[in-house]
């Protein structure tokens, strides 16, 4: 049996007769006709009874029918995953974001990128810069997206950008009439920091420490995300990611530039040992297309801004935890 014998039987099967199924097969009736009998003696089975001219498939016929039908739908998704392979990877792509890149620049990165790939299946996994190490590390996931790179992670790793965090305040607040926030600015205060261990937070209490000015330190969160949206809620003043508070902007929410500048790094992890996907390339050209799109939009609508705080990019293979 061979699949010469199948695509006969398959094609008089649908066809309803030899002589249709031979033209749809761009051959003779006789050769079907050879190919079905070879085929009933290599299975041992009755696939028609024949009623004259006519082909009347049997129960068996019928049975084998339904199990070819089967394996050919295996072998339409084996043809289209080869042709997804060849056009571009593997089909999928799955990539792992901490929340301040998997909230708010990622998904707006994905939307690009299915509008170029429409074929392409795309899974983001959001968590913790630590977990989405192990996950690119562990080749669970073929991209990720961090703000630090861990200790014990062997990725191959690339930055990004690097962009200086902006205040974020109420829209009422007194400050919101500032062109740019100092330290000093913030002296006593109600500041929204994020959680102790983030690279970020060590940076910006540094800053304030050099300046001799002291905040009021009443929360902590473990998200920029959270932060801005403490923010709309009125707890209090931010520093964070220009792209997260692009997405927390809204008549409630004030940005203005914050300087000396505070450097928010976003890296880009790659597993190790093996060659990079394609799909994921491809990915990282619009992540970047995207990330710049939305710093060069925020300092079009912020001027000040747009003199402090563009996207800075390099490369590296290995890097100690901001």
């Amino acid at each position: 049996m061979n699949l010469k014998h199948i695509e006969a039987f398959r094609a008089v099967m649908v066809a309803g007769s030899m002589t249709a199924a031979a033209k749809a097969l761009f051959t003779s009736q006789p050769n079907v006709s050879r190919l079905i009998s070879q085929l009933e003696r290599e299975t041992g089975l009755l696939l028609f009874q024949r009623s004259g001219v006519r082909l009347i498939p049997t129960s068996e016929g019928t049975a084998f029918f339904r199990e070819v039908e089967r394996a050919y739908v295996g072998l339409q998704g084996l043809a289209n995953a080869a042709a997804q392979i060849r056009n571009l990877g593997s089909g999928r792509l799955r990539i792992a974001a901490m929340p301040s890149a998997g909230l708010t620049l990622v998904p707006h990165a994905i939307k690009r990128f299915q509008a170029l790939h429409p074929g392409v299946t795309v899974s983001l996994h959001v968590n913790t810069s630590g977990t989405v190490n192990h996950w690119t590390a562990s080749q669970f996931c073929d991209l990720g997206v961090a703000v630090y790179i861990s200790e014990a992670s062997n990725c191959d790793v690339e930055l990004l950008s690097k962009v200086a965090a902006v205040c974020v305040m109420p829209a009422t607040h007194r400050l919101a009439k500032k062109a740019v926030i100092k330290p000093a600015d913030l002296r006593s205060e109600s500041f929204i920091s994020l959680c102790h261990g983030d690279g970020t937070r060590a940076q910006m209490d540094e800053v304030f420490v050099r300046a001799g000015v002291e905040r009021v330190l009443a929360i902590e969160a473990q998200y920029s995300a959270i932060c801005c949206e403490m923010v709309r809620c009125g707890m209090g003043v931010t520093l964070a990611h220009p792209v997260v508070a692009r997405d927390f902007a809204g008549p409630d929410i004030a940005i203005r530039p914050f300087s000396p500048a505070v450097l928010f790094p976003t890296w880009l992890l790659f597993p190790p040992h093996r060659p990079r996907e394609r799909l994921a390339s491809a990915f990282v050209e619009v992540l970047r297309a995207e990330h710049d799109q939305v710093v060069k939009d925020q300092a079009a609508s912020e001027p000040s801004l747009g003199r402090r705080g563009g996207a800075r990019r390099l490369t590296a293979k290995r890097t100690p935890a901001d």
